[in-house]
C-alpha cells in the first residue's frame, strides 16, 4: 500500500480565524474546545460569573463575563474582529436577539443561532439570513437526521455513521477476522482486495494510523472503509444489520420524536408546517413497522398522536415497574430511548436489551457514561451535543469541509472536503501533491463514483475527498485545499 503520509517541506502560515461564542454551557464549551484544538482564536461570552470563572480555568481562551444581548459586552469581547458569532445559550430569544445585534452592528461577522423551537426548524435550509442569523440550527432536527441515517443503515453497532452515502466504515475485531492478525497491512490488502482501506486501528486504547508495514495483532480493532457493496463482498454483510423490521418502540414524546417520525416518513395529518415530510414509500423500505410511543405526559403524547395517527400512543410513566414486560418491549426489533433524561435513557435501553429487544439506542447529552459503554449491552449511543457541535463546526470551518466521524479518543477526525476551482493542483496525482505529514487520503468521490485511492489517483474540481487527520491540522488543511 502506498504510504500517503508525506512530509511537508515547509509548514504554511495559517490564516487566523476568530470565533466568538455566546454561552459556556455543554454545547458552547464543546465547540470552544474543538476550535481551540484546531488552533482557532476563541472568545467566550458568559453571563454567569461562576460558569465564566470555571470555563476560564478549563480552556485556553478569553472569557468575557457579561450579557450577550448588550452591545457594550459584545464590543468588549472583540466581536467586531470575529469571523463568526455563535449563540448557543439555552434561550432561543437570547440567541436570536444577540445575533441580530451582531449582524446590525458588525456587518462582516457571520452568525449562527441554536434554536430549539420547532417553528424555526423551517428556516434551516433557506440559505439566506433571517433576523440577522445566517444559520438557524435546531438540535432536535439535527439529531433526528442522525438517528434516521443510523436506522436506514441497519442499526448495526459495527457500522459507523459517516454521513456520506457512498461510503461505509465498519469496526471489526481482528480476533474474529483471521486474515488480519500476524500480517502487515499491505499483505492483508493484497490477499483480500484493494477496494478497501484501513484508516485507523485501535490498540490498547490508543488510536493508530497504519502504514503499509503496520503489523496487526489479535486484540486490535480495525476500522475499514469502502463502498458498502465492496465491503459486503470482501468481508460479508454485517450480521447484525436490520434493514427491515416489524416493530419499533420509542420512549419519550419529545419534539425530537416528532421530527424523527417525520424523517422516517410516518404519515401526518397535516404537513403544512413540516416542509421535510416524506411519503410512505420511504417507510415501506423499512418494512412498514408498527411504532409505539411511550410517555406518561398526556400533554405531550396526545398532540404527537394527533399529528401522527398511525403510531400507537401508550400513556405510562417510564418508571413503572413492569412497563418493559407489559408493553412487550423485549419483543421489539428496535427500541429508541429519547427522553430528556439521559440516565433514564441508558437504563431503559439496557433493560430492553436484557429482555430481548434486537436493537436499542440511547440519547445522551454528555460523556458521563462514556467509560461504561463497553460494559453495557446498548447497541448505539447518540450524543445530541456532539451532533450539534459537529453541525456548527461544519459551517464555521473554511473551505467546504464536513466532519464525517470523530474517532473514540477524540484526537483524529475523518473529514470530507469538496475540491474547489481555486485548488492549485487540479488534475495532479496524489503522490505528487506533497501533502503535509499526517494527512491520509481515504477516499475520492469523482462524478458520483467512489474510488479507494492510490498514489496515481488524480484530484479534480468538485471531487469529494476524504481524509483522516488530527484535529489540530484542520487549519492547515484549509490552507492546502483553499479557503
Amino acid at each position: 500500500m502506498l504510504n500517503l503520509l508525506q512530509a511537508c517541506k515547509a509548514s504554511p502560515i495559517l490564516d487566523s480565524m476568530k470565533v466568538a461564542i455566546l454561552g459556556a454551557g455543554l454545547l458552547g464549551s464543546l465547540i470552544a474546545r474543538e476550535l481551540i484544538t484546531e488552533n482557532r482564536d476563541v472568545v467566550i461570552i458568559e453571563r454567569n460569573p461562576n460558569v465564566a470563572r470555571t470555563i476560564a480555568n478549563d480552556l485556553d481562551c478569553i472569557v468575557e463575563e457579561g450579557d450577550g444581548e448588550r452591545l457594550d459586552t459584545l464590543a468588549s469581547a472583540g466581536v467586531a474582529e470575529a469571523d463568526w458569532f455563535i449563540a448557543c445559550t439555552g434561550s432561543d430569544e437570547t440567541n436570536i436577539v444577540s445575533c441580530g445585534i451582531v449582524a446590525e452592528t458588525f456587518k462582516n461577522v457571520r452568525t449562527i443561532a441554536r434554536t430549539r423551537n420547532p417553528y424555526f426548524a423551517a428556516f434551516r435550509s433557506t440559505g439566506r439570513r433571517i433576523l440577522g442569523v445566517d444559520h438557524l440550527l435546531n438540535p432536535d432536527a439535527e439529531t433526528a437526521e442522525a438517528i434516521a441515517r443510523i436506522i436506514y443503515r441497519g442499526m448495526s453497532p459495527e457500522i459507523i455513521d459517516v454521513k456520506e452515502a457512498g461510503i461505509q466504515m465498519r469496526r471489526i475485531d481482528c480476533i474474529k477476522e483471521s486474515r488480519f492478525p500476524g500480517r502487515i497491512l499491505s499483505e492483508v490488502r493484497a490477499s483480500i482486495g484493494p477496494e478497501f482501506m484501513v484508516p485507523a486501528v485501535l490498540r490498547h486504547g490508543e488510536l493508530m494510523i497504519p502504514s503499509g508495514d503496520f503489523l496487526f495483532e489479535k486484540d486490535d480493532r480495525a476500522y475499514i472503509l469502502g463502498e458498502p457493496s465492496a465491503l459486503d463482498r470482501l468481508f460479508g454483510p454485517c450480521r447484525n444489520t436490520i434493514r427491515k423490521f416489524k416493530s419499533m418502540a420509542i420512549f419519550g414524546a419529545e419534539a425530537l420524536t416528532g421530527l424523527l417520525l417525520q424523517e422516517l416518513g410516518i404519515e401526518m395529518v397535516s404537513t403544512s408546517s413540516h416542509p421535510k415530510a416524506r411519503n410512505r414509500q420511504v417507510l415501506s423500505l423499512l418494512g412498514n413497522p408498527k411504532i409505539k410511543v411511550i410517555d406518561g405526559r398526556k400533554e405531550f403524547l396526545k398532540p404527537l398522536s394527533t399529528v401522527f395517527p398511525d403510531i400507537e400512543p401508550i400513556e405510562r410513566q417510564l418508571s413503572e415497574e413492569h412497563i418493559i414486560e407489559e408493553e412487550s418491549i423485549g419483543s421489539a426489533d428496535i427500541v429508541l430511548c429519547l427522553t430528556s433524561h439521559q440516565t433514564i435513557n441508558i437504563l431503559t435501553a439496557q433493560l430492553a436489551k436484557q429482555k430481548g429487544a434486537k436493537r436499542a439506542m440511547a440519547l445522551v447529552t454528555n460523556d458521563l457514561y462514556a467509560p461504561l459503554l463497553d460494559s453495557m449491552h446498548i447497541d448505539i449511543i447518540i450524543n445530541e451535543k456532539t451532533v450539534m457541535a459537529g453541525t456548527i463546526l461544519d459551517r464555521v470551518r473554511k473551505a467546504k469541509i464536513r466532519r464525517l466521524y470523530s474517532f473514540p479518543q477524540n484526537e483524529f477526525e475523518l473529514i470530507e472536503i469538496q475540491i474547489s476551482r481555486s485548488f492549485e493542483k487540479l488534475g495532479w496525482k496524489i503522490r505528487d501533491l506533497n501533502l503535509p505529514k499526517g494527512f491520509l487520503i481515504t477516499f475520492v468521490i469523482h462524478e458520483g463514483r467512489t474510488i479507494v485511492p492510490t498514489g496515481d489517483t488524480e484530484i479534480h474540481e468538485n471531487d469529494l475527498v476524504g481524509l483522516i487527520l488530527k484535529k489540530e491540522e484542520i487549519g492547515r488543511l484549509e490552507n492546502v485545499f483553499g479557503a
